[in-house]
């Protein structure tokens, strides 16, 4: 069931917003995604504690959120790989953020607003960010399924949310990472920390918030000197978007050789050609959810591509993952 929710108006009026005081410095502009697709994708640093097992991974595609509105766009890779329309109707659509089903909003981190979210002709920034005088836990605004965990450049280690509500909220320049991709969370869960700022990194947290793979000014969505949702209902128009065009990536396998002596199982898939197969050799203790959790893939693929009918694999059976 989609937690989408559109409201036909004629009329509106936006009461301008309170903008918080700018820094000079901007960390991550609007051109920052598209520079990062001519970069090395990597593994984002995880938290130390981390026990993969005990994630609850989404077992089919129908538990991916909002995903025909996003027209079966799941790129688990990139934080944004293609345009697509946003459904106005009338220059305006609303959401509804929280229903009843759902755990209310959870603020995202205890810091403070460090740069507020800058639209104009210049430089503009994308997001918020905060800062921190020690180390604090940063957790999902929403209930949803992490799109991605992966580490780029100039936005280091990063998590996007796709949320039951349509949104995606992004959590970028975390220490590391406490969840991995296709897991699902639900609001006020941890997803990583984050420690106060150094010469190399500007501020804490960069949190951006998106709707079809564009970003607006969170605060239209939340009130930060309060902690909250400004309402449970987000309106949205034409002018609330930095429409950026897309930058396609560059294909992963021209970015680094994949060697299994050099590269983790997830990349070694990433980075082959979509036509080559993988193989992983089964070793001892591996159950088909590690397996399917070392590579990012549903249970679903890997029974298809091997013609399993039942949780039995032998150590040294070669299962093929792509």
């Amino acid at each position: 069931m989609s937690f989408f929710l559109f409201f036909l108006i004629f009329i509106a009026h936006l009461s301008p917003l309170t903008s918080f005081a700018q820094q000079v410095f901007i960390d991550i502009d609007e051109q920052a995604q598209n520079r990062i697709m001519a970069t090395e994708v990597r593994e984002c640093d995880y938290y130390p504690n981390l026990n993969v097992d005990k994630t609850s991974i989404i077992k089919n595609i129908k538990q991916i959120p909002a995903l025909a509105l996003y027209q079966n766009l799941w790129d688990t890779l990139f934080i944004r790989s293609e345009m697509i329309e946003i459904p106005f109707f009338d220059n305006q659509l609303k959401i509804m953020l929280v229903q009843e089903m759902n755990i209310p909003f959870a603020f995202p981190t205890s810091g403070a607003v460090a740069t507020g979210f800058v639209k104009n002709k210049g430089r503009q920034h994308t997001g918020i960010d905060f800062s921190v005088s020690k180390k604090e836990p940063v957790v999902a605004c929403f209930d949803g399924v992490i799109r991605v965990a992966k580490k780029f450049e100039e936005y280091g280690n990063t998590v996007i949310i796709r949320h039951y509500n349509g949104l995606e909220t992004l959590y970028a320049l975390l220490d590391n990472v406490c969840v991995v991709t296709n897991q699902k969370v639900n609001a006020g869960e941890l997803i990583g920390y984050i420690s106060p700022a150094e010469p190399t990194k500007k501020n804490a947290l960069h949190f951006e918030t998106r709707f079809m793979n564009e970003f607006f000014n969170p605060e239209k969505m939340i009130n930060f000197s309060e902690r909250r949702l400004q309402n449970n209902i987000l309106t949205l128009t034409p002018n609330d978007f930095i429409s950026i065009p897309v930058v396609k990536p560059t294909p992963p396998e021209t970015q680094i050789e994949t060697t299994s002596e050099n590269h983790s199982p997830e990349e070694q898939l990433l980075n082959t050609p979509k036509s080559m197969p993988v193989f992983h050799t089964v070793a001892k203790g591996e159950t088909i959810f590690k397996i399917c959790s070392k590579y990012k893939i549903t249970e679903q693929q890997l029974r298809s591509l091997n013609n399993l009918k039942n949780d039995h694999i032998e150590i040294g059976q070669q299962l093929r993952i792509q």
